[in-house]
């Protein structure tokens, strides 16, 4: 899933930091549509966060969150190869969580003629004016995670409902395991700076609840990567010693909590859990290797990162797509583990 040529492999090389924010088969929904290509072959130099890799007749440019993201290096790997495959030069944007970089990186894919745009929105409104640049300018618009207004295609998945799909399996297992008469206590890994983000927490939670109604959560901080994950979750620990689960919103920050439980010596996989979202190697490893990292959340990064470059190539090339294409979600646990191996 993580192959890359060129120059994006010397960008996923150094930036990979992080494991932290999409599937290939999924359910689809809405009517198909379709719009006429365009024919600007100009270039684009490289500057800033922006890269360009293959010469092909078609062009397209992709922006994403972050590049320090596991999920977004997976996603954009596939993209690449995809592209790869079908002689499209691809312009791959790192937006860095700025919706400043990441308006100026889709006003440059503009510039330089492609006939197609992929974009993981930081900001659905700043990104509105420049949506609608590129639509008269007669350039495919594929949206990932989040629609921006004027979009012809979609393919994401409900970020409540990924976050449901993690608590729910946690609390079935709480229920099977420990039961639902003694309290015990959580805490969360968010990442509120997105706003998106933020229903992904609530469904969390609610999925716990929802079959294991004596779970407190009693703690909550951002994390956006490994580091801060392990920091926040000593802070955890500090204050709530007989802290027994962490989810977090992403496999990066989780794994910083799985990180600081290790070092407190919490290790025993029947009296803690520690659970992600992304199904990231290393997430998946440890739930192999029978830690106390048990659930994550697969939205197949290889599957979106073809899905995206293949629907927009549809729409340059006046095929028919699907407008809105929802991801299947799938909750990895040690009951299925087996089938990523």
């Amino acid at each position: 899933m993580k192959r890359v040529t060129g120059i994006t492999l010397s960008i996923l090389m150094v930036l990979t930091l992080f494991a932290g924010c999409g599937l290939g088969g999924g359910t689809s929904s809405a009517d198909p549509e379709a719009k006429e290509p365009t024919a600007d072959n100009s270039t684009l130099s490289l500057e800033g966060n922006t890269a360009s890799s293959g010469q092909g007749e078609i062009k397209i440019g992709i922006s994403v969150l972050t590049m320090a993201g596991q999920f977004f290096i997976d996603m954009v790997a596939s993209a690449q190869q995809y592209a790869d495959a079908n002689n499209i030069e691809l312009i791959i944007n790192d937006a860095n969580n700025s919706s400043e970089t990441q308006v100026a990186a889709l006003e440059n894919f503009i510039v330089a003629g492609v006939q197609g745009i992929i974009v993981t929105a930081v900001d659905t409104q700043a990104l509105a004016p420049v949506v609608a640049e590129a639509k008269k300018a007669g350039i495919a618009v594929v949206c990932h995670t989040s629609k921006v207004e004027g979009y012809d295609a979609y393919i994401g998945a409900d970020e409540y409902l990924l976050g449901y799909t993690q608590g729910l399996a946690v609390g079935l297992w709480i229920k099977d395991h420990w039961g639902t008469s003694d309290p015990i206590k959580a805490a969360t890994l968010n990442y509120d700076l997105l706003e998106s983000v933020i229903q992904r927490k609530v469904g969390i939670m609610e999925g716990v609840k929802e079959n294991a109604p004596n779970v407190e959560f009693v703690a909550d901080a951002t994390a956006a990567d490994q580091n801060e994950g392990m920091a926040a979750t000593e802070n955890f620990l500090q204050a709530n010693p007989d802290l027994r689960i962490v989810c977090g919103v992403s496999d990066g920050a989780a794994l910083g909590a799985f990180e600081a439980f290790k070092a407190a010596q919490m290790n025993d996989p029947t009296k803690y859990i520690i659970a992600g979202v992304d199904a990231t190697a290393e997430a998946l490893n440890k739930i192999s290797e029978g830690t106390i990292y048990q659930f994550t959340v697969d939205q197949n990064p290889a599957g979106t990162g073809e899905k995206v470059v293949e629907t927009c190539l549809a729409i340059i090339n006046g095929e028919d797509f699907v407008k809105d294409y929802n991801q299947d979600l799938v909750a990895v646990s040690p009951d299925n583990i087996t089938n990523y191996r």
